[in-house]
């Protein structure tokens, strides 16, 4: 038997961890945090930029999908998207998302924001690439 859930149990936002990224040889650390729902909320919204779905009755009471992506807008998003969650994600509050923007090497933001991803549970990051490079829909593979 588990564990009971209860409050507080999970640490939630409270989980804080340090993240080691090298760049030009050097070494840097970051402490990072778990995101609070209301914050991963915004990052996943921002990952869905450019995208639309559209849903209409099929046959046999099943629904058809036909998904839109604006390719420019879609990337735009998901940029956004890392930018705000290294900017949420990061325990020192200096690091907001304009000096990450104007400071921070790209492959900074996308190493922080894929760790701050993992650890708050948003998504299945290999799922929403494929999705996101034309694979397969990540429902389809069920």
């Amino acid at each position: 038997m588990g564990k009971k859930l209860t409050a507080g149990v999970l640490q939630g936002a409270k989980y804080t961890e340090t993240m080691s990224i090298e760049w030009q040889g050097e070494v840097y650390d970051v402490e990072i945090r778990a995101l609070t729902n209301a914050e991963a909320t915004q990052v996943e919204e921002l990952q869905q930029e450019g995208v639309i779905v559209k849903t209409s009755p099929g046959i046999k009471g099943k629904m058809n999908r036909t998904i839109n992506v604006d390719p420019k807008a879609n990337f735009r998003g998901r940029k956004q998207a890392d930018l705000k969650a290294v900017a949420l994600g990061t325990v020192d509050s200096s690091l907001t998302e304009e000096v990450i923007e104007k400071e921070f090497p790209p492959k900074f933001v996308n190493e922080i924001a894929e760790r701050i991803r993992k650890i708050s549970g948003i998504g299945n990051q290999n799922e929403i690439e494929e999705f996101n490079q034309g694979e397969e829909s990540p429902s389809d593979k069920e």
